[in-house]
């Protein structure tokens, strides 16, 4: 990619930000996905075997980074790199983050991490019985699980070459943390039963979050002064991407008071930000939308397992682009694609859809 093609590409992408250029769009035919259903997993550990369903917990002296750098991008890979040219599929930057289904943030704050081969999944074990036990959590800083994140990102930069971008591995947010060392149950309680504790649990765990995105931000190389976020678009500055799923289980109103101020702080940290939403439920939005941080939305379709189609959810849609950037991830038809390019406007648009929509 010539400078005057990179420039291009970065111009188109801060206009997405500003919401003055777009649609961003990826429609590479990619027949893999991240969200593929789920499958078994194969893990080589550090003294090379291979994790076995007798395998229990992780832990970080189990992990060599070189033994599992992840093979998998979004957005999928499906042309051969050119030496010294940044990856892209269609306007988007193919990327690649330290193992996605890892529970990083979950570790660091001191649960265990517990394998699933059957499934392929690898989870976080609620630790706590109460809130008033976020004293005994250590620092970031401190967290063996933390050092394996970072020489993970470390070694993704070396083996990128500048070929692709290196992100932010998933990390949820202050919410879905609280839920992960608590468990759901004792979380939902703790709003109403223990709301100081709670509140300073959620304080811990937004720290922790930013402490680990900066831990990995800082091995990253600029791209032209910016970074690239792990839906593909750069940013001019520095970003981050937080989410909220555990919001399905309670109140706009309860989100707003206890937990979206500290997805906003965590976004206050960063020059952008993305905050990840599911298509099922979108009560809250307009918590989100009040203030400026977060800066963009994304939202993953869930049209196949909940009642809302992407038709139903085009006021919603058009409710964000007035305010803010859009990310629209998911399957889709490409009746569903064109619908969204017909009816959205393209200003501060990103649409994704995995895979291609061929019908």
């Amino acid at each position: 990619m010539s400078d005057p093609d990179l420039k291009a590409v970065l111009k188109k992408h801060t206009g997405f930000w500003d919401r003055t250029e777009g649609p961003l769009l990826n429609v590479a035919d990619a027949r893999a996905s991240l969200f593929a259903p789920l499958h078994g997993i194969s893990i080589t550990l550090a003294d090379g075997s291979v994790l076995s369903d007798g395998t229990d917990v992780l832990t970080p002296e189990m992990i060599d980074p070189s033994t599992i750098l992840d093979v998998t991008e979004f957005p999928m890979r499906t042309k051969p790199p050119v030496k010294g040219e940044p990856m892209m599929e269609g306007d988007l930057f193919v990327t690649r983050a330290p193992l996605g289904k890892f529970v990083w943030v979950e570790a660091v704050l001191g649960c265990d991490v517990v394998p699933r081969l059957d499934t392929g999944s690898i989870y976080s074990a609620p630790f706590m019985k109460s809130a008033s036990q976020h004293t005994g959590i250590g620092k970031p800083e401190d967290s063996a699980w933390l050092a394996v994140l970072v020489e993970y990102t470390r070694q993704l930069v070396e083996d990128s070459d500048g070929d692709y971008q290196v992100t932010q591995c998933l990390q949820r947010g202050p919410i879905d943390l609280a839920s992960a060392v608590l468990g759901h149950s004792r979380m939902c309680m703790a709003i109403y039963d223990d709301p100081d504790n709670l509140r300073d649990l959620i304080e811990v765990s937004a720290n922790a979050f930013i402490a680990v995105a900066k831990a990995q931000q800082n091995q990253v190389p600029q791209l032209e002064g910016g970074y690239v976020n792990p839906f593909g678009i750069w940013s001019p500055g520095t970003v981050v991407r937080t989410q909220a799923d555990v919001v399905s289980s309670i109140s706009a109103q309860t989100y707003k008071d206890v937990f979206f101020p500290w997805d906003r702080y965590i976004c206050e940290q960063f020059d952008y930000s993305v905050i990840h939403t599911h298509s099922g439920y979108l009560h809250h939005m307009e918590v989100v939308l009040e203030e400026k941080h977060p800066t963009a939305i994304q939202v993953s379709l869930d049209t196949g397992s909940t009642p809302h189609q992407v038709r139903d959810l085009l006021p919603i849609f058009k409710r964000v682009l007035e305010v803010k950037p859009l990310i629209v991830q998911g399957d889709m038809t490409l009746d569903e694609m064109n619908l969204l390019l017909d009816e959205l406007p393209h200003k501060g648009l990103c649409i994704s859809p995995w895979p291609f929509p061929m019908d």
